[in-house]
C-alpha cells in the first residue's frame, strides 16, 4: 500500500472512530436502569444496578471503547499532521496498523458494553 491509499482508508476509520466515541461517551452518561431519586434513600444520585455484575461489565467495556476509540483518534491524527516522506513509509503502515487494532479493540467493547447494558 502507498501512502495516499493508507491515508484515504484512514479517513474513513476515523469518521467510525468518532462515532464510536461519541456513542460510548453518551452512554456513559445515560446509565442503563436510571438513576435512584428517592429523596429518603441513602443512595440518592447513584445507579439502580451498581450492584450487578451486568452494569459493572457495562461500565468497563464502555470505558474500554472510549479509550480505545479516542486513542485511534489520536493516532490518526498524528498520521495526518506528520509530513512523513516515502522513506519513511513504514512509520505510517505501523501507525496505521496500531490505530486499526485499537478501533477493532473498541467495535468488539461497545458490543460488549450494549448487550450487557
Amino acid at each position: 500500500m502507498d501512502r495516499e491509499n493508507i491515508m484515504q482508508a484512514a479517513q474513513i476509520h476515523l469518521v467510525v472512530a468518532t462515532l464510536i466515541m461519541t456513542v460510548t461517551f453518551t452512554a456513559g452518561f445515560t446509565s442503563p436502569g436510571g438513576f435512584d431519586n428517592n429523596i429518603d434513600s441513602t443512595n440518592k444520585g447513584m445507579a439502580i444496578l451498581l450492584r450487578r455484575s451486568a452494569f459493572r461489565a457495562f461500565v468497563v467495556t464502555d470505558a474500554i471503547a472510549f479509550t480505545s476509540s479516542a486513542v485511534a483518534v489520536f493516532t490518526y491524527f498524528a498520521m495526518a499532521a506528520s509530513v512523513i516522506s516515502v522513506t519513511e513509509l513504514p512509520v505510517v503502515m505501523r501507525l496505521y496498523k496500531f490505530a486499526t487494532f485499537l478501533q477493532l479493540v473498541a467495535m468488539s467493547a461497545v458490543v460488549i458494553a450494549f448487550v450487557t447494558g
